[in-house]
């Protein structure tokens, strides 16, 4: 599809000093990955983005040190239902999960929508032990379930029905545990009607998918909901979360609990930031958070271990309801923690925005 040559800004944040990159292809919207996936690729030499420049979004493959972009997908069409595993960019266009080499671009299917389905969508949930994939998808009858496969050898597609009474789903998230355990969000979220019982109010349910065993999982007490979880890494099989009080959503507390649902810790508290969207680094000593305050936000780096944090930028996303999700921040670590990627609407088009670490603090 060609080269394009891509912006590369540099320039500091007018707060704390902080070297930031701004790329993407001027004149379009162009945002990284949702915060729990992965848009670098493993050796950072490359990150995917998706960009609205053809009329819809489609995903681009930049070279950081060139500043070369090329145009990986055609009929794409979402913003976030990518992320970067291995040597490939695995994404799920609502026919098929796809994986495309980030360096050849050889392509191929690992998921495909069967005849009888209406639709494919959610993840791609990958395992980072077992090596499975999995999304969700929708029948003919709009009765919904889980496709799972082998993510190296997928010729064998696995099927899990959910029970009737459940219509809409949302945030598949593979755990990294050495079984495929998976978590989910049942639609309508019903978190703030505290006169229903506990089980009923659950933000995410789990399901060992291979012992077909599904459960009510991340439950708050009443005056409180979770929002934007996503797992640890490697051995790390904690689910954190974000601890919000009802009605206002401050204060906030970056929370977690084990996989088997308990041993609750706190790692982080606002009395009047409303955290957002956080993710973890790889090697579990590190949360980034943002803020969603419209046109004036922050985002901090957390230190598990010791404690303490500091505010990397100010992002100044609008965070606003017209601009949806391509208002939002969504930061999130590259595979070595060298670098955070974020992005911002704040020149009034969204753009990606890259922020070389030192994490020695």
């Amino acid at each position: 599809m060609g080269v394009i040559e891509g912006k590369k800004k540099i320039f500091y944040d007018r707060k704390t000093g902080r070297e930031i990159w701004e790329i993407g292809i001027e004149g379009s919207d162009c945002v990284p990955t949702y915060m729990y996936f992965q848009s670098f690729s493993q050796d950072e030499r490359y990150i995917i983005f998706a960009s609205n420049r053809t009329g819809k979004f489609e995903l681009y493959r930049m070279e950081i040190e060139t500043n070369q972009i090329i145009q990986i997908t055609k009929d794409f069409g979402n913003c976030y239902n990518f992320t970067c595993f291995n040597e490939e960019v695995i994404f799920n266009d609502g026919e098929t999960i796809t994986g495309i080499n980030v360096e050849t671009l050889e392509k191929r299917i690992i998921i495909e929508k069967e005849e009888e389905w209406l639709s494919i969508f959610g993840g791609p949930a990958i395992s980072e032990k077992n090596k499975k994939i999995a999304c969700f998808f929708k029948d003919i009858n709009e009765n919904i379930g889980i496709v799972y496969t082998d993510i190296e050898n997928p010729e064998i597609k696995r099927i899990y029905r959910f029970p009737l009474w459940i219509k809409e789903v949302s945030h598949l998230i593979a755990s990294p545990s050495d079984e495929f355990i998976l978590t989910f969000n049942i639609l309508p979220d019903k978190q703030d009607n505290f006169q229903l019982p506990p089980t009923e109010r659950a933000r995410a349910w789990k399901i060992d998918i291979e012992k077909e065993k599904l459960e009510p999982f991340l439950i708050m007490p009443k005056g409180f909901r979770a929002t934007h979880e996503y797992w640890g890494h490697n051995d790390n099989l904690r689910l954190y979360f974000h601890k919000k009080t009802v009605p206002n959503f401050t204060p906030v507390f970056i929370s977690s609990i084990d996989i088997s649902g308990s041993d609750y810790k706190e790692h982080f508290y606002s009395e009047t930031r409303k955290l957002g969207h956080s993710s973890i680094s790889y090697d579990n000593k590190f949360i980034v958070s943002d803020v969603q305050e419209k046109g004036e936000n922050e985002f901090y780096l957390i230190s598990l271990e010791t404690g303490n944090s500091e505010i990397i930028c100010w992002p100044n996303s609008s965070c606003s309801s017209e601009r949806n999700q391509l208002g939002h921040v969504h930061p999130s670590f590259s595979p070595s923690g060298k670098f955070i990627v974020f992005s911002s609407d704040f020149n009034g088009k969204t753009s990606v925005y890259i922020i070389p670490l030192n994490l020695n603090f």
